[in-house]
C-alpha cells in the first residue's frame, strides 16, 4: 500500500508540473515580441514539460540512466543559458548571444559532461557531487542577476525567488545522493509539486520585468473559471474530510447523517456555482485585485483637474468647457449636461448633438422617478439591466451614459453622453468607480459656480445698500442743518446776516443733494478730493452747525490745533457720527467733550462723554459691525463701521474705552502727512454755538 501511495504522489506531482509548464508555455506563444529572452523560455518550458513526462511515464530515478542524465543536463544548460541570457542587453540577438565564448565552452563543457556521466566512468556520488557544482553555478547566476537588476529589483524578485527555490532543491537532493550514493525517496516524491508550485513566481516576474517586453494575458474569464472550478474542488474535499468523521464517529447514524450532510453539501455548491452574484461579485474581486486597469487614473484626474483649474466662471462659455472637460475624461465626443427644475429640464451645455427629443425628454422622466435616491450610472446599452429592458426599447436616443450630479444629497441634473459604436466602453465596476469619482468633482465645481454666482449677485445689492447707507447718513446731515436754521428762524428772521448764512447753508445743502443723486444714478461714491483743513476749526463748525441742536451740547477743548491734508467733508461727516452717537448716549444733564490735541508726528482728538457706556463684548463684537444700531429705525448702524475704516485708511488708529454707567471715550491718531500749524497751547474750552 505505501508503495502504491508513493508511485500516485510521484506520478501525480510531475503530471501537475507538466500540465503547468505546458499552460506558461501557451501564454508564451501567445505574446508577439520576439526577442532571446523569449525563446529561451520557450526552449526551458519545453525541456521542462519532457522532464515532467519523462518521470511521471518512467520509474527511472535522477541520473540513473542514460536518458534521464541527457535530460537532466539538457534543463540544467537550458536553465544556464537562459540566465546568461537575462544577464546581457535585452537587444541581443541569438547570433550575438551564441558567438560569446563563454556560451561556446559552457556548451562544450556539458557535452562532454554529458558523455562522461552516461558511461560508467565515474561512481554515482562523483557524477552527483558533478551536477552539484551545475546548481552552484545557477545559484552565483542567479545572485548576479538580482544584484545587476539596481532600480528593477522588484520586477526581478519573483523570477529569482522561483528559480533559487528549485534549485535550492535539487541541490539539496544531489548534496544528499552524493553523501550516501543514492537518491532519497522521500525527497524525490516532492519534486514535481515544487517547481509546479513555484511556476506562478516565474509568471509574476515576466509580466513586471519591463525590459524584456514579455506581456503575458491571462483572460478574465479563464481566471473566473479557474478559481471557480479550484473554490469548488477545495469545497468538495473539504465536504469529504467532514463526511469522512462524521461517519467515523457517528455510530450507528453515521450512513443517515453522512449522506444527509454530502447531499446538502452539494446541492448548496450548485446554489453557489449557479449564482449570478457570487460570479459578479467574485469576477469583480478578480478584476480589482489581479488585473491592470483600464486607464492610467493619476493621468486622467490630473488632465481632468487642469481643464476644471482653467474654466473661467465670469464667462457666458463656463458650462460648455465643464461639459468638455468631462467627455475628454473617457474619451467620449457628444453630450449635454441638464439642470431639474420644478417640473422641467434646463440644458446647461451641449455639445455636437441636437436638443432633446420627446423620447429621451421621457426616458430622463423615468430616471428620476427610477433613481431619484439612488446614485446609479445607466450603460442604456447593457440589454441586460432591468431600467433599460423596460423604458429604452422602441425610443430614438442618441444617450448611451447617465451620469447622475448630486449636490447636498439631491439629483440636480444628469450629464448624457454617448459616441460613435467603434468608441463606446461598456461601464463596468472599473468605470463606474471612475465616472462616480469625477461626478463628485464635477458636482462639487457646479455647486461652487453656481455659489460664486449668487455671491457675485448678492456683493452687488451689498454695495447698492452700502452706497445708500451713506447717502442716508449724508441725508441725516442735511436735515440737522436745516433743523438749525429752523430752530434760529424765529430769533433771528429779520437779521440780513442770518439770511445770508442761511441762504449759504441751503446753497451748501443743494451742492450736497446733487452730489448724492449723482451717486444713486452712478451707483459709486464720490470721489474723494484732498485739501488742507484745520481741525479745531473744522470741529468747531461741525459741533456749531451740526450738533448744537441736540443736548448736552459738546464742547470744545483746543490744546494743540494741527493741519491735516485729508477729505474735508469725509472727515467731517465722521466727526458728526461720532460726536452724535456720544449724544444720543448721554443725557440732557450729561457732558460730551471734545478735544484736539497733537505732537509733531500725529494729531489725537478725542470725543468722551458720561453717558450710558458699553461693555467689552459690545466694542469687541458689535460696535463696528456694519448695519448692527442700537438706535432702531433712527440708525444705519455704519457710523462706527466707517470712521474704522476712514481712520485705518489714513495709517491711524481709532481707540475705544468704556465703562458701563460711566461713559465712553473714542480716540482718533492720525498720522501728519502735511505740515501742521501749531498753534499756542491753550487750556480755554470753547462753547459751540
Amino acid at each position: 500500500m505505501d508503495a502504491i501511495l508513493r508511485f500516485e504522489l510521484d506520478k501525480i506531482g510531475f503530471i501537475l508540473a507538466a500540465v503547468a509548464y505546458l499552460f506558461f508555455f501557451g501564454l508564451l506563444l501567445a505574446t508577439r515580441v520576439s526577442n532571446l529572452q523569449k525563446h529561451l523560455l520557450l526552449a526551458l518550458s519545453v525541456v521542462t514539460i519532457c522532464w515532467a513526462v519523462y518521470y511521471s511515464w518512467s520509474a527511472a530515478l535522477p541520473f540513473t540512466t542514460p536518458s534521464s542524465h541527457i535530460i537532466e543536463n539538457s534543463k540544467s544548460t537550458i536553465l544556464i543559458l537562459f540566465l546568461l541570457a537575462a544577464l546581457s542587453k535585452a537587444s541581443c540577438t541569438a547570433w550575438q548571444f551564441l558567438r560569446q565564448p563563454y556560451v561556446a565552452g559552457l556548451l562544450i563543457a556539458v557535452t562532454g559532461w554529458v558523455i562522461i556521466s552516461s558511461s560508467n566512468l565515474l561512481s554515482a556520488s562523483n557524477i552527483f557531487t558533478g551536477n552539484i557544482a551545475i546548481c552552484i553555478l545557477q545559484l552565483a547566476l542567479l545572485e548576479a542577476l538580482y544584484r545587476r537588476s539596481g532600480h528593477a529589483k522588484w520586477q526581478h524578485k519573483p523570477l529569482v525567488l522561483a528559480l533559487t527555490i528549485t534549485t535550492l532543491y535539487d541541490f539539496a537532493l544531489l548534496a544528499e545522493s552524493a553523501l550516501f550514493g543514492r537518491i532519497d525517496d522521500q525527497i524525490w516524491l516532492a519534486r514535481g509539486f515544487v517547481y509546479c508550485a513555484m511556476l506562478p513566481l516565474m509568471i509574476i516576474a515576466i509580466r513586471r520585468i519591463t525590459a524584456w517586453g514579455i506581456n503575458v494575458y491571462i483572460s478574465r474569464d479563464i481566471v473566473l473559471q479557474s478559481s471557480l472550478v479550484l473554490g469548488a474542488g477545495v469545497y468538495l474535499c473539504l465536504l469529504a474530510i467532514t463526511g469522512f468523521y462524521i461517519r467515523y464517529f457517528g455510530g450507528s447514524w453515521s450512513n443517515l447523517i453522512q449522506a444527509t450532510f454530502i447531499i446538502l453539501g452539494i446541492a448548496a455548491l450548485i446554489f453557489l456555482m449557479l449564482s449570478g452574484t457570487l460570479r459578479r461579485k467574485l469576477k469583480v474581486f478578480i478584476e480589482k485585485h489581479f488585473f491592470a486597469n483600464k486607464f492610467d487614473y493619476r493621468e486622467k484626474w490630473l488632465l481632468l483637474t487642469r481643464a476644471i483649474q482653467k474654466i473661467d466662471i465670469t464667462q457666458p462659455d463656463h458650462y460648455q468647457s465643464l461639459l468638455r472637460a468631462w467627455l475628454n475624461s473617457i474619451g467620449y465626443d457628444r453630450g449635454l449636461i441638464i439642470k431639474f427644475r420644478a417640473d422641467s429640464v434646463i440644458t446647461l451645455a451641449q455639445q455636437h448633438r441636437p436638443a432633446l427629443n420627446n423620447d429621451e425628454l421621457q426616458l430622463i422622466t423615468a430616471y428620476q422617478q427610477y433613481f431619484i435616491n439612488r446614485n446609479w450610472l445607466v450603460d442604456l446599452s447593457d440589454s441586460t439591466d432591468p431600467f433599460v429592458q423596460s423604458i429604452v426599447a422602441g425610443k430614438s436616443l442618441d444617450i448611451q451614459l447617465m451620469i447622475p450630479i448630486y449636490t447636498k444629497g439631491q439629483l440636480w441634473g444628469l450629464c448624457l453622453m454617448n459616441a460613435p459604436k467603434v468608441n463606446k466602453i461598456s461601464l463596468n465596476w472599473e468605470l463606474r468607480d471612475y465616472l462616480t469619482l469625477v461626478s463628485e468633482q464635477i458636482a462639487s465645481h457646479l455647486l461652487l459656480m453656481q455659489a460664486s454666482q449668487t455671491l457675485s449677485e448678492n456683493a452687488q445689492f451689498v454695495a447698492f445698500s452700502r452706497m445708500s447707507a451713506f447717502v442716508v447718513h449724508d441725508l441725516k446731515n442735511v436735515k440737522a442743518q436745516i433743523d438749525l436754521i429752523l430752530k434760529n428762524a424765529s430769533k433771528h428772521r429779520h437779521n440780513p446776516e442770518f439770511i445770508d448764512d442761511s441762504f449759504s447753508t441751503l446753497g451748501a445743502m443743494q451742492q450736497r443733494l446733487q452730489n448724492m443723486l449723482s451717486q444713486l444714478t452712478n451707483k459709486r461714491l464720490e470721489q474723494q478730493t484732498d485739501s488742507q483743513v484745520s481741525v479745531a476749526q473744522l470741529v468747531q463748525q461741525v459741533i456749531s452747525e451740526r450738533c448744537a441742536i441736540r443736548k448736552p451740547v459738546p464742547k470744545l477743548v483746543l490744546e494743540q490745533d494741527c493741519v491735516l491734508f485729508i477729505d474735508k467733508e469725509r472727515f467731517s461727516s465722521i466727526l458728526f457720527h461720532l460726536i452724535d452717537n456720544a449724544q444720543h448716549a448721554t443725557t440732557e444733564d450729561g457732558r460730551v467733550t471734545v478735544k484736539v490735541a497733537g505732537t509733531a508726528q500725529q494729531l489725537e482728538l478725542t470725543i468722551s462723554d458720561t453717558g450710558c457706556g458699553m461693555t467689552e463684548d459690545f466694542i469687541k463684537y458689535r460696535l463696528f459691525k456694519a448695519f448692527d444700531s442700537t438706535k432702531g429705525n433712527a440708525g444705519m448702524g455704519i457710523g462706527a463701521h466707517d470712521a474704522l475704516h476712514f481712520v485705518e485708511q489714513l495709517g491711524g488708529q481709532l481707540i475705544v474705552s468704556s465703562v458701563p454707567g460711566a461713559g465712553s471715550t473714542f480716540t482718533i491718531q492720525l498720522p501728519l502727512k502735511s505740515a501742521l500749524s501749531s498753534a499756542k497751547c491753550q487750556d480755554t474750552v470753547i462753547q459751540g454755538m
